[in-house]
């Protein structure tokens, strides 16, 4: 069940991502992680009040503060994500920021005492070398010597890390609380901060909501939250350490849907990296 639900997750995610490039360029990155955030929320809480005779609330109190905080680092990652994704090659920072996986995995073995094995060491160099052959602008490298990132990379990265450490963070909520009602809450909590930065840069001026936009972001909204409750169900059946780099190699998702419909082509170099980092993602969860 648990690989399984893993695999529900990697294409819900590679799917949404794919999505999500194109409705941030036709809608902006806010509107489009909002949009999404918002449609996911609302299934969520579809779904908690036609159960809610199933939930035992009785010990959430006590993770409200880790539930926030989850909620803080995930609308982080989302909102470097998606303005990686705007502004640079869907093919690059989507694997980056899918290499949240080994975070979460290496925080697992640190704090919950998960054996670091030898597949894993592998994984962990294959994935090291795989982001900065994808992530350094060769070319300029070259000639310059100086070493600089390519556009969308650093997103990439704050989105990998803030994905790592709250996907570990919600090991101890799934622990206690099952796995659903963790989701709901710091999505709650997510999408009241994202609100707030939205007032602060007086965003919702600029929305223009069109047919075609929502036709994307609908989707999107789904598509997220369905991959979201299937990656809970799965650390709550299954160690965080295998489920979570099999949901994080949907960049195979992303990418193969980038090249088919957006004719995104890489260099040998980048192409080498990105097998590098899937590889990395599907060996430490073997």
């Amino acid at each position: 069940m648990g690989i399984i639900s893993a695999l529900i997750s990697m294409f819900g995610w590679g799917t949404a991502d794919f999505l999500a490039a194109k409705a941030t360029r036709k809608a902006g990155d806010i509107l489009a992680l909002f949009s999404m955030q918002i449609v996911g929320f609302l299934i969520a809480l579809i779904y908690f009040f036609s159960r809610i005779n199933t939930f035992d609330l009785s010990r959430l109190p006590k993770y409200l503060l880790l539930l926030a905080i989850i909620g803080f680092l995930q609308i982080i990652a989302y909102l470097a994500y998606y303005i990686g994704l705007k502004k640079g090659t869907v093919s690059l920072v989507a694997p980056v920021g899918a290499s949240w996986g080994i975070v979460t995995a290496i925080l697992s073995i640190i704090f919950l005492n998960e054996v670091l094995l030898g597949n894993q060491i592998l994984a962990v160099i294959l994935i090291a070398i795989g982001i900065i052959l994808v992530s350094i602008d060769f070319g300029t490298f070259k000639s310059t010597k100086k070493v600089n990132l390519l556009i969308g990379i650093k997103e990439g990265i704050i989105a990998m890390l803030g994905w790592g450490v709250s996907m570990f963070l919600l090991v101890f909520t799934t622990d206690a609380l099952g796995w659903f009602v963790p989701v709901l809450f710091f999505k709650i909590f997510g999408i009241g901060l994202l609100f707030l930065y939205m007032l602060k840069k007086r965003s919702f001026q600029k929305i223009s909501i069109t047919k075609p936009v929502i036709l994307l972001l609908v989707p999107i909204g789904i598509l997220d939250i369905v991959a979201f409750f299937t990656y809970s169900l799965g650390i709550n059946s299954l160690n965080a350490s295998m489920v979570a780099p099999v949901a994080a190699s949907f960049p195979v998702v992303t990418i193969i849907l980038a090249r088919i419909f957006l004719k995104e082509r890489l260099s040998i170099i980048q192409t080498i990296g990105v097998v590098g980092i899937i590889a990395g993602l599907v060996i430490i969860s073997l």
